[in-house]
């Protein structure tokens, strides 16, 4: 290849990158000047640099903080479709940096299928941080897939900025080869989620028209005020990365269903009833405060952890590497409890509390969910058995616990500032207690009896231990 041919190619394949970063162009017009048959030669005319420890987790949490500010207004991607975003996302992230990494070793030694890109240029070669910028770019312009233009301009304009600070004082060859690696693995992940072709097709049809619920006492159907027919039927066999099969069903539920006062299923609908009915000041803020029910309100549940978990990262000074690895397994778990959960919600297709109380408690019972935007009686649009916030708990639970220890006293300031809603910070002395206040607190709003709580719980905790298992320690 001669050098004029090598030029064009470079300029054409990187155009891009070229619109934001005018100073690549200098680039060109020395490969003009220097040998061209291998990119690698670019290095002896560049200066290099050693590329950074990976001391800081500050590029992880700027995009992890844009990917909430994101998915909180995208209809349709809650709660299934994120689940699956965060796993494969922060997949990438962390094989984007694994070259560099002293601890861990490539995702491809455990999940079945997926083969990373090779590293083309030895380490020293590649800046972390810039290629994680350039990875997560394309990354959330592809996984959140129905963003906005302005929402995609937010992705762009944080990739710029990020370039502009990070590639101060980096030799041109670095931030390019860097860049070219990030774009590299983020193409390699998008490759292996579309390999999945339930969980690449679902995402697009959250309320299937092909679905019907089946019909008969006990058995859900959709409620009031919409009546929105079931959402994510089928999510049962979307792909999950580290849960065994077994675990990707929950114990059937622990009571029958039954009409006698006397029963337990009768008592754990009332005191849905009379919870709501009998609301307390601390019973509506906790409801609220673990709601996230609402797109367009705030993140989603399963995004909920993740938000938690930056404010932690910066609590306890965690390094680049450990909160990949981190945000990685709490990835793989989050989609792994979505998958299990929905699969066994319509297994047992049990119905919502509403239904319920209205037929043999209290006729004018309505939850309290939708009250922050005026629209209060609204009830998820899926069976309630076990409760998908109560299973995302048990998986924040266990791996927050791993990552963080369970030894110091924490305030979730999720949603500190709120108005609209109770979102007065919260404080917790374990993450066990404050998983169960998450849990139980669909109690109160009205959307869940207590054994779907405490199933979830459980089954979360038991995904989650699946994760924590993978070996990715050198």
């Amino acid at each position: 290849m001669d050098c004029k041919k090598l030029t064009l190619t470079f300029r054409f394949e990187n155009r891009d990158l070229m619109k934001y970063h005018l100073y690549f162009w200098s680039l060109a017009i020395t490969l003009l000047f220097v040998s061209c048959s291998d990119t690698q030669e670019l290095y002896e005319v560049l200066p290099v640099t050693q590329a950074p420890s990976l001391e800081t987790a500050k590029i992880v949490t700027d995009w992890s903080d844009l990917y909430l500010k994101i998915e909180k207004d995208l209809q349709g991607f809650r709660p299934a479709p994120t689940c699956r975003a965060l796993a494969y996302i922060h997949m990438g992230a962390f094989e984007t940096a694994v070259p560099g990494m002293e601890h861990y070793k490539s995702l491809s030694s455990v999940i079945d299928g997926f083969q990373p890109p090779v590293l083309k240029y030895e380490t020293n070669k590649i800046n972390w941080p810039i290629a994680l910028n350039a990875y997560y770019a394309r990354a959330h312009r592809f996984f959140l897939f129905s963003s906005n233009p302005a929402q995609v301009g937010l992705i762009n304009q944080l990739e710029t900025i990020e370039l502009a600070d990070l590639s101060q004082g980096v030799a041109e060859g670095i931030v390019e080869t860097s860049i070219l690696w990030g774009q590299s693995v983020a193409n390699a992940i998008i490759a292996y989620s579309e390999t999945d072709r339930e969980g690449a097709t679902q995402i697009h049809d959250p309320n299937p028209a092909s679905y019907f619920p089946p019909a008969g006492t006990g058995l859900w159907e959709p409620t009031s005020p919409d009546y929105t027919s079931a959402a994510f039927p089928y999510w049962g066999r979307v792909r999950a990365f580290a849960a065994k099969n077994s675990d990707l069903i929950s114990l059937p539920p622990v009571y029958k269903y039954s009409t006698d006062p006397t029963s337990k299923y009768y008592l754990d609908n009332l005191e849905v009833a009379n919870r709501v009915k009998n609301i307390t000041e601390e019973d509506h803020w906790i409801a609220e405060f673990w709601s996230d029910d609402l797109t367009g309100m705030t993140f989603s549940p399963p995004a909920r952890f993740f938000a938690i978990a930056n404010q932690l990262i910066p609590r306890v000074h965690m390094n680049l590497e450990e909160a990949l690895h981190m945000y990685c397994v709490l990835g793989i778990a989050t989609n792994d409890a979505a998958v299990a959960c929905w699969k066994s919600k319509y297994i047992y297709n049990t119905e919502r509390p509403e239904t319920y109380i209205r037929k043999y408690i209290d006729p004018d019972f309505a939850p309290i969910l939708g009250e922050a935007i005026g629209r209060p009686g609204l009830t998820p649009s899926f069976p309630g058995y076990p409760s998908g916030h109560s299973t995302f708990a048990g998986v924040g639970e266990r791996i927050l616990d791993h990552f963080f220890g369970d030894n110091f006293e924490f305030t979730d300031l999720c949603h500190f500032g709120r108005t609209e809603f109770r979102g007065y910070p919260r404080t917790f002395t374990s993450w066990k207690d404050l998983a169960e206040e998450d849990a139980y607190s669909r109690i109160p709003l009205g959307v869940h009896i207590r054994m779907d709580c405490s199933e979830g719980l459980r089954l979360g905790n038991v995904v989650a231990v699946s994760a924590l298992g993978l070996d990715l320690q050198k």
